[in-house]
């Protein structure tokens, strides 16, 4: 019967596992103190954080960029209501021309209205040709004149308190603008500060961060340059043990016992393998050969009896 293809990568993993085992056996035997293979990498390799601190530039940026919304609000409140300001003055320069306008085609037409009410009483009274008709269109002119003067000064009057009140419009907007502008500057320099500040609170995170990986990495060198010296020693012991037991066995013992003990590991690992499988095992190499020595028939004759033909 073959063997498949899986089988077979199955039966090359166990035979890895064989020897690996040898090689503990000889290490457990060995006559010098072989340098400890520990169970601890070199190193934790714990990663450090880095900080790359922000350019005066991106911290400039960001502050001003944390205080824009809220000026640009109140300018564009100042600004509405300096235009609404305008607006307001705006229509009122106009009413007072309007007005002016209006004051004096009244004057014209009243004027206009004397001077035919005093033309009818001249021709009734016959008068035209008299020297009071010309007494009398003096008057009305002198009414029409004072009339319009008044008229002159109230547009006088009136457009003062709208350039008095514009010229107050247009301060109360400088000194807006300039107290915005300070406000501005103001809160910059604060968010400039805060900013810092969280820059250096992060600074000394990762420093205190990375001072804490250094100390774990030297702490876990120490133990495991103890863990060394320890597993060390333990080799020491052993191979001064091995070499009394060396000494009562001689080399031929010693290298029996050493062979014995390599079988029952192949005994062992080979249990559950069926008879094919096992001389397919005894064909990988001459390895097992070699390892098992006087034992190595033994094995042989072992894997033809006691395992089970598949």
């Amino acid at each position: 019967m073959s063997i498949s293809t899986q089988r077979l990568s199955e039966l090359v993993e166990l035979y890895s596992g064989i020897k690996e085992s040898f090689r503990l056996v000889d290490e457990k035997y060995s006559l010098v103190a072989t340098e400890p293979q520990l169970d601890m990498p070199e190193s934790l390799n714990l990663k450090k954080l880095t900080y790359t601190p922000k350019t005066q530039e991106e911290l400039n940026a960001a502050a001003e960029l944390s205080t824009a919304a809220a000026i640009l609000s109140k300018q564009n409140s100042v600004e509405r209501s300096y235009s609404a300001k305008l607006k307001s003055i705006s229509q009122k320069q106009a009413e007072v021309l309007s007005d002016a306008d209006m004051k004096a085609n009244e004057s014209v037409d009243a004027f206009n209205a004397e001077k035919e009410e005093i033309a009818r009483k001249l021709v009734d009274n016959g008068l035209v040709f008299s020297t009071i008709a010309v007494k009398f269109n003096d008057l009305a002119s002198q009414h029409h004149i004072k009339r319009m003067e008044k008229i002159s000064s109230r547009v006088d009057h009136r457009t003062k308190l709208i350039e008095s009140e514009q010229a107050d419009a247009e301060q109360l907007y400088t000194e807006s603008c300039e107290a915005l502008q300070r406000e501005k500057e103001a809160r910059i320099a604060e968010a400039l500060r805060q900013l810092a500040e969280a820059e250096e609170k992060q600074r000394i995170a990762v420093e205190k961060y990375n001072n804490s990986l250094e100390e774990k990495e030297q702490k876990y060198q120490a133990s495991r340059a103890r863990a060394y010296e320890s597993a060390y020693r333990a080799r020491q012991n052993t191979a001064l043990q091995n070499a009394k037991l060396y000494a009562e066995l001689g080399e031929t013992g010693y290298r029996d016992l050493i062979q014995k003990e390599k079988y029952s590991i192949c005994v062992k690992q080979c249990a559950a393998l069926t008879r094919e499988e096992g001389n397919a095992l005894l064909d990988f190499d001459g390895f097992l050969r070699t390892e098992l020595g006087s034992y190595y028939s033994t094995f042989v004759n072992w894997v033809n009896t006691a395992l089970i033909p598949a």
